[in-house]
C-alpha cells in the first residue's frame, strides 16, 4: 500500500511541476499578451415592419416593399403584396 501511495505522490508532483513549468514558460516567452475575450459588441437593432396582409413581422433588408402615395408598406412575400394590391383594387372599385 505504502508503494501505491508513493506513486499517486510521485504522479502529483508530476502534475503540478509540468502545470508550473508550462506558466513559467509561456509568462517568459509572452510577458505582454493577455489573453482577455473582449465582450461581443451589441448588435443594432433593426425595426421589424408588419405585413398589412398576413400580419407577419419582417425586417425591411428582406422585405417586398410597397409604395402607395405617402406611405411604404412591407410585406414578406410577394404573395402578400399582390394579395393586398388587389383587395385595395377591389375596394377603390367597388
Amino acid at each position: 500500500m505504502a508503494f501505491l501511495a508513493r506513486i499517486l505522490r510521485i504522479v502529483l508532483w508530476l502534475v503540478i511541476a509540468t502545470w508550473l513549468g508550462r506558466k513559467l514558460l509561456g509568462w517568459l516567452f509572452n510577458p505582454g499578451t493577455k489573453r482577455e475575450v473582449s465582450p461581443a459588441s451589441p448588435l443594432a437593432s433593426k425595426p421589424l415592419y408588419r405585413d398589412p396582409w398576413c400580419g407577419t413581422h419582417v425586417s425591411s433588408e428582406i422585405s417586398f416593399p410597397l409604395e402607395q402615395g405617402a406611405q411604404l408598406f412591407h410585406f414578406c412575400s410577394t404573395e402578400c403584396r399582390e394579395r393586398y394590391r388587389a383587395s385595395q383594387r377591389r375596394a377603390a372599385g367597388g
